[in-house]
């Protein structure tokens, strides 16, 4: 009831401009939220496709990083490359040894990287893989068929393979973004 009282005195103690620009200040607070919202929601959703598109890619670098790494392990530094000269911070030269040692770090980060973005891709896509429209994405995604190659192998027409396209992406979205999808 208290509430109520004080609700009451302080609408007394505004004037109707007050009033007014107050409603125009929230009306504009809400409708910047709600382009920020959309906003966010449309870059995650086009992050997704981004991400899903590039799985097969970067596994087949994770693949090719594991043999370079293999190969600078067991054979050294490739030494006719130009792009084997490390410095310290000091700006002195590194000796060769320290330049593998460099050059095996960063191979190892690398693949660490990559291997948890597969890893987390592959299961934001286990949400969706027992959906029945499931193959559209692989489809679309990964063997880079048509809509239309794409409606012939689910057997389905253009505009259902969009609808659930869009259905399973967001999906995904959300288990990778979150609330901002």
């Amino acid at each position: 009831m208290a509430a109520t009282k004080s609700a009451k005195n302080i609408k007394s103690l505004l004037t109707d401009r007050e009033r007014e620009i107050i409603r125009e200040a929230a009306t504009a607070a809400y409708s910047a939220g709600l382009v920020q919202s959309t906003t966010r929601s449309t870059a995650a959703y086009s992050d997704t496709e981004k991400r899903i598109y590039n799985l097969p890619v970067l596994k087949a670098k994770v693949e090719n990083d594991r043999d370079k790494l293999v190969e600078l392990q067991t054979d050294g530094s490739p030494m006719r490359s130009a792009s084997v000269v490390r410095h310290n911070r000091s700006g002195s030269r590194l000796k060769p040894d320290e330049i593998i040692d460099a050059l095996i770090q960063d191979i190892t980060a690398q693949i660490a990287a990559n291997k948890y973005e597969i890893e987390t891709v592959e299961k934001a896509l286990t949400i969706i893989e027992k959906d029945p429209y499931y193959n559209i994405i692989p489809c679309l995604y990964f063997y880079g068929m048509s809509v239309e190659e794409t409606g012939g192998e689910v057997a389905c027409d253009r505009s259902t393979v969009f609808r659930h396209r869009t259905r399973l992406v967001q999906r995904v979205s959300v288990f990778l973004y979150g609330v901002d999808a």
